[in-house]
């Protein structure tokens, strides 16, 4: 059934399109990438399916179920997700308005729970491709957010290409007729309510009778004198976050190098369990058949021949630094296309400050990109919440003057630092030395700008704060500050001599 029957306004029609339309979304190239990402994240590889075969005397291919088969999987996709995630988040994104009341009304959202969130959506996104995240009303009337699996969501869009659902699903375990079940539930979400579908004993979608209020707008309150309130959004409550314009998953340019490693990690340590012994070929005995060979390999080490009689040790050469180098060229190609930072690197040793920013350049460029769209996500949010504050509040605040920061941090060189810092006072401290030896040639205001420009002071407010500078009490009636009495008038303080009585 086509899609576009969700948009109906008749509850039966869209239950009859909803079984459809779950099930081509589920078997979507998209979704189908987005559970691989997922499962690669939790170090679910291709690698725990891997199976050895070989082809019996009878031209017959059977599996090996004796032969050593260690199964490995390397979570570089893990590290990689992870980095990207913590490098660009690793502070909490901060909000700043020149309103004081006004911010303090904002820091109310960008809690703990807020960054926690962001990190969630962030992560989906790398690892499936997109996800969702919705807009909700909590207990205490104040707008949350929270991230909607992306392979249980999918929009719904008109013949214009514009976007007027969103269908979320999930399975559910339920008390019916007497015992548990597991159903499926379905919301469709417009920008007025949502609609709530749940699956009967066959399967099949039907309109949830059992709900109070179905459909019902998106924000349902009770008072305490059992008083319903209802309001919406005015918006489909739903966002979708892309991972790159593309909406790859940061899985699939790694996938077959992260394969490789584990089939060459994983195949190196099945070569030494099996050849960890020598071989005694015994001569003048019954020779094996291909079926039995390799298994007494393993087990008992003894290969039987015929003909002449004797005992020979034969050893396996197993090429190991070929393995380790290309594990090694497998590593480098999954950090660099990756675009991660490899911790596993060494150099010559010359860890500089300029060294750690080279070795952050693929990071830092994934991250830009990841950036971009994590502000576009961002600036919705802020409508949604300056919305939700003038409501609250009764206040006309905007959006648009909310600036949002987002600040990275790498690890550095302290080292570098105080070298670099010493340079710069050294310096510093030289032109300050030039510019007093040419002191007697300058005007008293030249020589202040001079000195202003090296500390990075306003020459303006300097040049007032000297001359609105009081003199001490003692020193205006003509008396030291240790309690004595000036010879000299003041205003000749600066070039007469006095003595002290």
């Amino acid at each position: 059934m086509d899609s576009k029957y969700l948009l109906s306004d008749n509850p039966g029609v869209v239950a009859q399109a909803l079984k459809s339309a779950i099930e081509t979304d589920k078997a979507s190239p998209t979704k189908e990438k987005a559970r691989e990402g997922e499962r690669y994240y939790e170090y679910k590889h291709d690698i725990l399916n891997n199976r050895i075969f070989y082809i019996d005397d009878n031209d017959v291919v059977r599996e090996d179920k004796n032969a050593t088969n260690i199964k490995i999987p390397h979570p570089f996709f893990t590290e990689l997700v992870d980095q990207k995630v913590q490098y660009l988040l690793s502070n909490p994104v901060e909000v700043e308005v020149e309103d004081d009341s006004f911010k303090e009304k904002l820091e109310e959202y960008y809690d703990d729970d807020f960054q926690v969130f962001l990190q969630e959506a962030l992560e989906g996104a790398s690892k499936k491709g997109y996800e969702y995240v919705f807009a909700r009303t909590n207990s205490q009337d104040r707008l949350c957010f929270q991230v909607s699996d992306s392979i249980q969501t999918f929009p719904v869009y008109d013949d214009n290409g514009d976007l007027k659902a969103i269908v979320r699903y999930f399975d559910k375990d339920i008390y019916r007729d007497g015992k548990n079940e597991s159903v499926t539930i379905a919301e469709v979400w417009d920008t007025e309510k949502v609609t709530f579908y749940i699956t009967d004993k066959n399967k099949q979608f039907i309109f949830d009778e059992s709900r109070e209020m179905n459909p019902r707008p998106h924000v349902v309150a009770q008072t305490e004198d059992g008083t319903l309130l209802s309001r919406s959004y005015g918006t489909i409550p739903f966002y979708r976050l892309s991972n790159n314009s593309k909406e790859k998953t940061d899985l699939e340019p790694i996938k077959a190098l992260i394969d490789d490693y584990d089939l060459m990690a994983c195949f190196l340590s099945n070569n030494l369990q099996d050849f960890a012994d020598a071989i005694y070929v015994v001569k003048g005995f019954m020779g094996d058949d291909l079926s039995k060979l390799k298994q007494n390999i393993k087990a008992k080490k003894v290969v039987g021949t015929g003909a002449d009689g004797g005992v020979e040790i034969q050893t396996v050469d197993i090429p190991v630094e070929a393995r380790k180098t290309k594990l090694e060229i497998d590593k480098n190609a999954i950090y660099k296309f990756g675009m991660g930072f490899d911790s596993s690197q060494v150099g010559d040793g010359n860890i500089t400050n300029v060294v750690i920013k080279s070795r952050y350049a693929l990071l830092d460029m994934k991250a830009n990109k990841a950036e971009v769209r994590l502000r576009a996500m961002l600036k919705w949010i802020n409508e949604m919440i300056v919305d939700d504050i003038n409501r609250r509040y009764g206040t006309a605040y905007k959006a648009s003057d909310i600036t949002v920061n987002i600040v990275r941090e790498t690890m550095v060189n302290e080292k570098d630092l105080v070298e670099q810092d010493k340079i710069e006072a050294e310096t510093k401290q030289v032109i300050i030395e030039t510019i007093l030896s040419v002191a007697a040639r300058l005007d008293d205001e030249t020589i202040l700008k001079l000195i202003c420009e090296q500390f990075e002071l306003d020459w303006e407010e300097v040049q007032q704060a000297i001359e609105e500078q009081d003199y001490t009490p003692g020193l205006a009636t003509g008396t030291d500050p240790l309690g004595g009495v000036l010879n000299e008038p003041v205003e000749q303080m600066g070039t007469g001599t006095g003595t002290v009585v």
